[in-house]
């Protein structure tokens, strides 16, 4: 008669395993959150170029692309161009947002008749990238001159893209001018019917493809931005809805004196912050005006990243 005996672990073994299972996970958890990241990636491409393809069937529709911010009546203030509509409002009818764009009332200011109701806590998916943890909705407050009437606690949705007015001046410049005509070429800023260097500007006045004698291809249409940097990028609450190159790609990881704020404007803080940024690791979206979207790396060469936001900069454009 044998009897039998049930082998344990020992103290030993059982920190072995410990031990290898700690290992693992180290080196599947890096290999997890890229994978998560690349999704993110993915999504947040996908909704520049429905944005993209829907400034194409506007221009197709009206001939011209919208205007940065479109004006109705009773709009005062700075330049004229405080409460106006945006240029997303005017393009809900092209990404699939139509029923939304029918109860707006572009004849008044937005801060006017039953468009505080439409526009306050509005939340739409494709305008947000998944990679920004501080994505989604902003107080109003943080951006009281411009900001629709209603209740105290009513909020727009940060704007985690704009459009790119190219490497203008945004009433100062971040980065000083390299030459004559290249950067910052505007000198009123970036507002009303001030030209701008890119395809929008800051006003009403509106742009087409016909401009774009850069090519295309080579020329930005729109790209990513972190609105809890920006209090101006709120879709329906702030008047400056645009992105300006002259600061270079993702320069809130160079430029550290502008934190972060969900809840007020940081004084001087919009012209730094005023460019094109991401949580993506080492880049950024950018839409040309031919509807594709590029990632560029944030170690582009300055002098390219500022031409491809001019549509006529007349100068030979690098490699990206």
């Amino acid at each position: 008669m044998h009897r039998s005996q049930s082998r344990a672990f020992t103290l030993v073994e059982l920190l072995v395993v410990i031990a290898i299972i700690g290992i693992l996970v180290a080196l599947l958890l890096p290999a997890i959150q890229a994978a998560r990241e690349a999704a993110r990636r993915s999504q947040c491409s996908n909704n520049l170029r429905q944005l993209a393809i829907g400034l194409h069937n506007y221009h197709d529709t009206h001939g011209t692309l919208p205007a940065a911010a479109y004006c109705g009546g009773g709009v005062v203030g700075t330049s004229a161009i405080n409460n106006c509509h945006t240029w997303i409002a005017t393009l809900f009818p092209f990404i699939e947002q139509g029923a939304i764009h029918d109860q707006i009332d572009f004849g008044v200011a937005n801060n006017r008749n039953n468009n505080p109701d439409v526009l306050n806590n509005l939340v739409i998916g494709t305008l947000m990238c998944p990679s920004d943890p501080d994505r989604g909705l902003y107080p109003n407050s943080r951006e009281s001159a411009y900001t629709p009437i209603g209740p105290a606690d009513s909020q727009s949705l940060g704007a985690n893209y704009v459009v790119c007015a190219g490497p203008l001046h945004m009433n100062t410049c971040p980065i000083p001018a390299m030459s004559p005509n290249i950067n910052c070429k505007s000198t009123g800023g970036a507002r009303m019917d001030v030209d701008a260097p890119g395809m929008f500007n800051g006003g009403r006045r509106a742009y087409h493809f016909a401009l774009c004698n850069d090519g295309t291809s080579n020329t930005f249409l729109l790209g990513e931005s972190l609105p809890v940097y920006s209090s101006f990028h709120m879709y329906f609450a702030s008047h400056m809805h645009i992105g300006s190159n002259n600061p270079p790609p993702n320069y809130h990881r160079i430029y550290t004196a502008c934190p972060k704020s969900r809840d007020q404007r940081i004084s001087n803080c919009f012209a730094h912050m005023g460019g094109f940024k991401s949580m993506h690791p080492g880049g950024l979206h950018m839409a040309m005006v031919d509807a594709s979207v590029v990632f560029i790396n944030e170690s582009i060469d300055y002098r390219t990243w500022v031409l491809m936001g001019d549509k006529d900069s007349g100068q030979p454009i690098g490699s990206f």
